[in-house]
């Protein structure tokens, strides 16, 4: 598990919950926003390896993600054939379908 807190106040984590390659299980816990997104996201792409095809992400114990979260999510996406976005708040649903990303980060549960 990759834990990344801030001296701003943002505290976010990154966990490798089961690699059963081809499908890697991550969960997203905490609060991540600029200031942590870019180590978290660091994190999560060392979890991704060249077998990796389905990126599985939990956000039921996310508190809170803004666009940097996103980003860092987008990223992780062009690495693999696919990302299933599991668990997510009622805002972060409506944000990923109103963007319009869930072309991307396809939401599920």
């Amino acid at each position: 598990m990759a834990h990344v807190d801030d001296a701003s106040g943002a505290h976010g984590s990154v966990e490798c919950v089961s690699n059963d390659s081809p499908t890697l299980h991550v969960r997203l816990t905490g609060e991540i926003d600029i200031s942590n997104a870019d180590r978290l996201g660091a994190a999560l792409e060392r979890l991704i390896d060249g077998n990796t095809r389905l990126l599985s992400v939990d956000l039921a114990t996310l508190a809170f993600m803004d666009s940097a979260g996103i980003a860092m999510l987008l990223r992780a996406a062009a690495r693999v054939s696919s990302v299933e976005v599991r668990n997510p708040s009622d805002v972060m649903r409506r944000l990923i379908e109103c963007t319009g990303l869930n072309e991307v980060l396809h939401v599920e549960g």
